[in-house]
């Protein structure tokens, strides 16, 4: 059974997916200063440096960047030029938001592509070449001159009537992004995307619990926006253990170190330039046989970094020291087995592959700020070292 916690926690507001017992993703969002990733803004065009960058005025505190290296339509921008743009990043540090001028509306079975041309795809993970056939065949004259679909994995079996209805609905808004655009003074908001729940359109939810009964408004006209006929409560008591051992597990995910049901253990670190993630045996004393053993835990620790990576939210480049095998079969075995765990995070992500010396590289689409970066802060004594002289 899935179901969305939708609680507070401090200065945040936040949407567990919980399967079973198990915490497995989290979106958390501040009480103030929300995430704007994908708003669409009127923007105004401040700077440009040629074919690299424009920057663009979207009313936030920094101007947004709109990479324009690679696309000709937008070479002959102009300073002081109205554009429509997309947020595809959240500001972070000293950088603005990432921007895109190409909109696109995410729905439940369905996203609107605004590439400019008619096209139709369908999600990797449907494999079957009938049922791809049989969706693109439901959208074909369905789909605007302009825009483009992209059939989501959660459509595969989905009706005709289910799956052109949400299409619609994705064109209208378009119609109506397009359409308010024109007529607001930049910077302007022209539509909002905020939604905690948004992001788990393409799960199967049994029901949205609410911890709060200020939140509970909220919570209902989020869950019609973004889900389908998913019931909403409050909690009772048969939540409040629940919403104990969820608690439990938002507090393991940001610890560095996190053990492994054999012994194991894992060692996270968060750095500028990249996420390392370091695989110990720690307690593990294994069978006789030391290959089984190295396999055992880093079978077993695959399958929590994929977890961690996901529940922390972690992005750009990320490497794995997974203990050392010198079987190619075995190396085999984990590289697929940490994949098939990769597949379920509803952020893309890429493996590279092993280095020489045996380091797992990949590389994980970044949306928002990690966890740690949202609802934690330096220490004031070490300075972030995580050390203090003694």
């Amino acid at each position: 059974m899935k179901r969305i916690l939708f609680d507070s926690y401090g200065d945040f507001i936040f949407a567990a997916l919980v399967d079973e017992s198990r915490l497995v993703d989290l979106i958390v969002d501040k009480k103030t200063g929300h995430s704007i990733t994908g708003n669409v803004y009127l923007g105004i065009v401040k700077n440009i440096l040629p074919n690299q960058f424009a920057f663009i005025d979207i009313g936030c505190p920094k101007n947004g960047f709109l990479n324009i290296a690679n696309n000709s339509r937008l070479r002959k921008l102009r300073v002081g030029q109205n554009i429509l743009v997309q947020v595809r990043r959240d500001p972070t540090g000293d950088k603005g938001a990432s921007l895109s001028c190409q909109i696109d509306i995410t729905g439940r079975l369905v996203i609107l592509v605004g590439n400019g041309e008619k096209t139709i795809g369908v999600s990797h993970k449907i494999k079957d070449r009938k049922e791809r056939k049989r969706l693109k065949s439901l959208v074909r004259d369905h789909v605007p001159v302009g825009l483009g679909v992209i059939m989501r994995t959660c459509s595969e079996k989905k009706g005709a009537g289910e799956v052109v209805e949400d299409l619609n609905k994705l064109v209208n808004i378009h119609k109506h992004i397009v359409g308010k655009g024109v007529y607001q003074s930049p910077p302007a908001l022209v539509y909002q995307e905020n939604s905690l729940l948004h992001d788990y359109l393409g799960e199967h939810i049994d029901e949205v619990i609410v911890g709060a009964p200020s939140l509970m408004a909220l919570a209902v006209q989020e869950a019609e926006r973004s889900l389908h006929d998913v019931p909403v409560r409050m909690y009772t008591d048969d939540a409040l253990s629940l919403k104990s051992e969820v608690e439990r597990q938002l507090n393991k995910a940001l610890e560095k170190k996190i053990w492994l049901d054999c012994g194991g253990f894992l060692i996270i670190e968060q750095t500028e330039a990249c996420v390392i993630v370091d695989v110990n045996t720690g307690r593990f004393t294994g069978h006789r046989n030391h290959k089984k053993s190295v396999l055992k835990v880093n079978l077993e620790a695959a399958a929590e970094a994929a977890a961690q990576i996901r529940l922390r939210n972690l992005s750009g480049m990320i490497i794995i020291d997974f203990i050392n095998m010198e079987s190619r079969d075995d190396t085999q075995r984990l590289y697929h087995y940490f994949s098939e765990a990769l597949s379920k995070d509803r952020i893309k992500t890429n493996i590279i592959g092993m280095t020489e010396l045996g380091l797992m590289q990949l590389t994980r689409r970044k949306t928002r700020e990690s966890l740690s970066h949202i609802i934690m802060k330096e220490c004031p004594h070490c300075k972030g070292a995580g050390v203090i002289r003694v």
